[in-house]
């Protein structure tokens, strides 16, 4: 996967959302690791796990949940719960390449988390694909078939075919 940085503007409007989520759900730390396992940043209270192993592990989870998806004949996943008796983890993926995960506990419930995460999901999915643009990450997308066809018959016309 390539390198890539955040900018000082995107960083504060994602360290904004991540800090709003956390202020509406009573979650403990929402945490963004990009698809290879590599932390991009986080916001709450981490002390006490290894985030840079957590990081590792749900990239590894969502990639093994995705490929499970797809044995199941699903396209995509649009979240992976992982839930256990002290603290739960929500995970879902932005811009293609960004995994967000809320951790909380039982002060806040799944469904509300859900919902707020899905919210700031939105905010940050924009943040995300423009800075991936202005770094030169965004794929060019693929030509319409009716453009190639369009294309193709100019060419046609062109070289008098």
């Amino acid at each position: 996967m390539p390198q890539w940085t955040l900018f000082e503007n995107d960083f504060r409007s994602i360290d904004q959302v991540l800090n709003e989520l956390l202020a509406k759900t009573n979650a403990l730390s929402a945490h963004l690791v990009d698809r290879s396992g590599q932390l991009i940043t986080t916001a709450g209270r981490t002390g006490d796990f290894d985030t840079t192993a957590f990081a590792s592990l749900v990239a590894a989870e969502f990639t093994a949940n995705a490929e499970l998806a797809m044995l199941l004949g699903d396209t995509e996943i649009e979240a992976v719960v992982s839930e256990g008796p002290q603290r739960s983890v929500y995970s879902c993926m932005l811009a293609e390449r960004v995994i967000m995960c809320t951790v909380f506990d039982r002060r806040s419930t799944l469904g509300l988390v859900r919902y707020r995460a899905n919210r700031a999901s939105r905010e940050l999915d924009k943040v995300f694909r423009a800075l991936f643009q202005k770094v030169g990450l965004v794929e060019p997308a693929a030509p319409s078939e009716a453009f190639a066809a369009a294309a193709g018959q100019e060419l046609d016309a062109l070289f008098g075919e």
